[in-house]
């Protein structure tokens, strides 16, 4: 709680000075809405297996579906606020180390876990509005639906999927992205949240096809995505203005 205090001081602090050195400048306010998709590249740092860090290198890819809608409010062409409404596929890949197999697989398990998550996403944009600019927020997010998937060897075992699991928690995050000129989008996100949920009881059930309970197995999920103009309908209405003053 207290480095997202200092955080959360940090990004007022940038937003503060952005306004003060455009100060200067004839302001306008632009409101407007934007959005788009996200194809998602997500891992899980940090992994423990009963408090024991283990290697775990595997990405896990999500093109779909991952969806977000923006509300943005422009002071001038340098500096912006955001506010929106996402639904996220969030997970990573785990590999079951052989000590922890109950017996009733055999052969290499891997295993994919992921939520569907509803966000509501804040922050800032910083450099030209109309061109390459950065951006950093906050967001929380509500786990809604959970999914876990076994293979053995390659080949899919079991799956099974559940809505408003308690073995995941309430997700925290916070974000960086680029905007570059012609749309792109990249960003890097992290979650201050552990994946799964450390209060599951002993007493609920074990990951399917182990002998582990969920909350020995701890956490947090971060990815890095490609956006595609989820912030570019100000510019665009900006090219249609331009294209009409040329054509009159």
């Amino acid at each position: 709680m207290v480095k997202l205090r200092k955080l959360l001081f940090t990004v007022l602090g940038i937003c503060i000075f952005s306004l003060s050195s455009h100060g200067q400048e004839s302001r306008r306010t632009d409101f407007y809405f934007s959005g788009g998709m996200e194809i998602i590249f997500s891992g899980m740092t940090a992994v423990k297996l009963n408090n024991q860090e283990i290697q775990n290198d595997v990405i896990r890819f999500a093109p779909f579906f991952n969806g977000q809608s923006y509300l943005n409010m422009d002071v001038g062409n340098h500096f912006g606020l955001f506010a929106g409404l996402s639904i996220r596929n969030i997970g990573f890949i785990f590999d079951v180390p052989d000590e922890y197999k109950d017996g009733e697989f055999s052969g290499t398990m891997r295993k994919k876990m992921r939520t569907y998550n509803v966000g509501l996403p804040v922050g800032f944009k910083l450099g030209n509005l109309n061109g390459f600019f950065i951006y950093g927020g906050y967001e929380i997010e509500q786990p809604i639906h959970y999914k876990e998937k076994t293979f053995v060897g390659g080949n899919k075992q079991d799956k099974f999927s559940v809505w408003f699991s308690d073995r995941v928690n309430f997700q925290q995050s916070v974000m960086f992205g680029i905007q570059f000129g012609e749309g792109t989008n990249l960003k890097f996100k992290y979650y201050l949240t552990p994946f799964f949920n450390e209060s599951w009881g002993s007493d609920q059930e074990n990951i399917k096809g182990t002998t582990l309970n969920y909350n020995q197995l701890t956490g947090n999920v971060f990815y890095f995505s490609l956006n595609c103009d989820i912030f570019d309908t100000k510019r665009k209405i900006n090219r249609v203005k331009r294209a009409n003053i040329t054509f009159n």
